[in-house]
C-alpha cells in the first residue's frame, strides 16, 4: 500500500519539530490524531521512522530519508496543484518588455499583437534599446522580459533564455548596387564591399554572427562600423558599405534601399530573456504565446 500524501506531510512537520505537540500545532490537529497517523505511516512503510527511545524525539535513518525526501515530494506535490488550478485561470499582470531595434517589423510587433489576442490581462509596457543594455537590465530587475537579437552564444550569468527563432539572413544595399538585381547573394561575393557592422559593443552578439557567417563561406570582410544608430540605413545609403541583417528589421518599403537573400540560406537569432528565478504568472504567459509564434 502506498501511504497517503497526507501522512508524508504530518510526518515532515513532525520531523521538523522533533515534537509532536509543537507539529499538531502547527498542522492545527489534535496530539493524539497526529501520533496515530505517524504510526500508520510506519505501519504502511513496515519500518520505524522516529527513535522514541528517549525524550528527545529522533529520526531513525529511515526517518531522516524520508525527511529528505518527503520534503522534495511536497514541493513537488504543491508546485504540481497550483499550476493545475492556475491552468485555466487567466494570468493577469505588467510586465516591462524589452525590444531590440531589430525586432520592431517582425518578431517584437508580432508577439505584442499575440499577447493583446492570447494574454490580454498581462499588460506589456515595451521600450526600445540595444540587445547589451537589454540584457542588464533584465539581469538588474529593471525589465522582466526583453526580445534579443543574436544573444550570447554562451549565456550569461543570472538571465535565462527562450529561443524565438530564427530569421533569414539577407544583404541590404543600395538600389544601384551591382548585385541589387540578383535573386540571391553568397557572402564570398561581397569581398570587394565594406560590411557594416555594430558600432557598439552593446551589439557585439550581431557582429559576431555576421563575421562567423562571413568565415563559414571563406570571406574576411573588411569592416566599418555604422556610424548611425538605424540599423544601416544611413550608411547604405551614403555608401559607406552594405549590411548583413534580417529583413524584418525594416518596414515594406525602403526607398532607395533593396534586400537579396543570401545563398546558401543562412539566420540570425532572437531569443527571450528574462531573470533566472524571476518566473511569474504573467511572464509564464508570455513565454507560452511566444513559443507559438515558433
Amino acid at each position: 500500500m502506498q501511504p497517503e500524501l497526507r501522512l508524508v506531510r504530518y510526518f515532515v512537520a513532525v520531523a521538523e519539530e522533533r515534537n509532536i505537540t509543537r507539529a499538531a500545532e502547527r498542522l492545527h490537529i489534535s496530539q493524539p490524531a497526529l501520533s496515530a497517523a505517524v504510526r500508520q505511516l510506519e505501519q504502511q512503510l513496515g519500518v520505524d521512522l522516529l527513535d522514541r527511545s528517549d525524550r528527545v524525539l529522533a529520526l531513525t535513518p529511515a526517518g531522516q530519508l524520508l525527511l529528505d525526501r518527503g520534503r522534495e515530494l511536497l514541493a513537488t506535490a504543491d508546485r504540481t496543484f497550483e499550476a493545475v488550478r492556475a491552468r485555466d485561470v487567466a494570468a493577469v499582470g505588467r510586465l516591462r518588455v524589452g525590444m531590440a531595434p531589430t525586432a520592431r517589423y517582425g518578431l517584437g510587433a508580432a508577439l505584442l499583437a499575440a499577447c493583446a489576442q492570447e494574454a490580454p490581462a498581462v499588460m506589456l509596457y515595451p521600450q526600445e534599446d540595444t540587445t547589451g543594455a537589454l540584457l542588464r537590465s533584465v539581469r538588474a530587475g529593471t525589465l522582466d522580459v526583453a526580445v534579443a537579437f543574436c544573444p550570447p552564444a554562451d549565456g550569461l550569468p543570472g538571465v535565462a533564455f527562450e529561443p524565438l527563432g530564427e530569421e533569414p539572413a539577407v544583404v541590404h544595399m543600395r538600389a544601384d548596387h551591382p548585385l541589387a538585381g540578383r535573386p540571391s547573394v553568397g557572402l564570398e561575393e561581397l569581398a570587394g564591399d565594406v560590411l557594416l557592422v555594430a558600432e557598439s559593443v552593446e551589439s557585439g552578439g550581431f557582429t559576431a554572427r555576421v563575421l562567423e557567417l562571413c568565415a563559414a563561406r571563406g570571406l574576411s570582410p573588411r569592416t566599418r562600423p555604422d556610424p548611425y544608430p538605424d540599423l544601416g540605413l544611413q550608411a547604405v545609403r551614403e555608401g559607406l558599405g552594405v549590411v548583413v541583417y534580417v529583413r524584418s528589421a525594416f518596414p515594406a518599403e525602403v526607398p532607395g534601399s533593396v534586400f537579396v537573400p543570401v545563398s546558401p540560406p543562412a539566420t540570425f537569432p532572437f531569443a527571450l530573456a528574462f531573470r533566472t528565478g524571476a518566473r511569474s504568472a504573467a511572464l509564464d504567459a508570455v513565454l507560452g504565446v511566444a513559443r507559438g509564434l515558433r
